[in-house]
């Protein structure tokens, strides 16, 4: 299973069907953008050099969502930051395409509504309980292994809070100086290891900034002097 489904199996409520983190200024889109460059990089198909991604396409994958950001990516070599931009808005509505796979798959079910505007709103109650475990399992066992695609799972639920919400005492801390290990990776990691690094830095300056223009939002007017 993809880093990204088993991302979205642990971040879509179980009966409301939608996605929810105490993190909001993680976007749905950038995460789902992340984890897939994440499962690119874990596949070893996305590398990291001079401060840009290139994915490698000699071939596709069996994932029809994954062999279509591996294409986009690979047209050009993009900053982590112009490659996340570019999957959001090239293959929107991003998160709607992840949960619809999994739709397919009969992990989740789909519902349809509509609002009093009579827009359109789709939720993903859970189907398949079995699966959802499995993706925490994943998730905390990931904490003590040294492996690229238990790391990614990591790293996503770290920056959407759902890391503390999920693990132990003693499997968040493994986890979290796993994540921090990362702030120190130099040019003779290994290709993987260095394209998580890269965007684990995109994303926590996507956070500070993030951070930063709310509260500029909610704090009172200056007086003038």
């Amino acid at each position: 299973m993809l880093i990204t489904e088993y991302f979205f199996l642990i971040a879509c409520d179980p009966r409301s069907g939608q996605l929810a983190w105490p993190r909001r200024e993680q976007a749905a889109d950038q995460l789902a953008a992340a984890a897939l460059a994440l499962d690119l990089a874990a596949a070893e198909r996305l590398q990291w050099n001079d401060g840009c991604l290139h994915a490698d396409a000699g071939f596709p994958l069996n994932n029809p969502l994954l062999t279509d950001a591996m294409r986009l990516l690979a047209a050009y070599d993009l900053t982590v930051n112009e490659a996340l931009s570019a999957l959001v808005r090239q293959m929107a509505p991003l998160p709607q395409r992840v949960l619809d796979a999994l739709y397919r798959r009969d992990l989740v079910h789909r519902l349809e509504s509509r609002d009093w505007l009579l827009r359109k709103r789709v939720r993903y109650p859970l189907r398949s309980m079995q699966a959802r475990n499995e993706a925490l399992q994943h998730l905390q066992s990931a904490a003590h292994q040294d492996d690229p695609h238990g790391l990614a799972l990591l790293m996503l639920a770290d920056m959407s809070g759902l890391l503390a919400a999920h693990l132990q005492a003693r499997d968040h801390e493994a986890a979290m100086q796993r994540l921090l290990a990362l702030n120190a990776v130099g040019a003779d990691d290994p290709p993987a290891r260095r394209v998580l690094a890269a965007i684990r830095a995109t994303l926590l300056a996507s956070r500070t900034r993030a951070t930063r223009v709310a509260l500029q939002t909610n704090s009172p007017a200056c007086p003038y002097h």
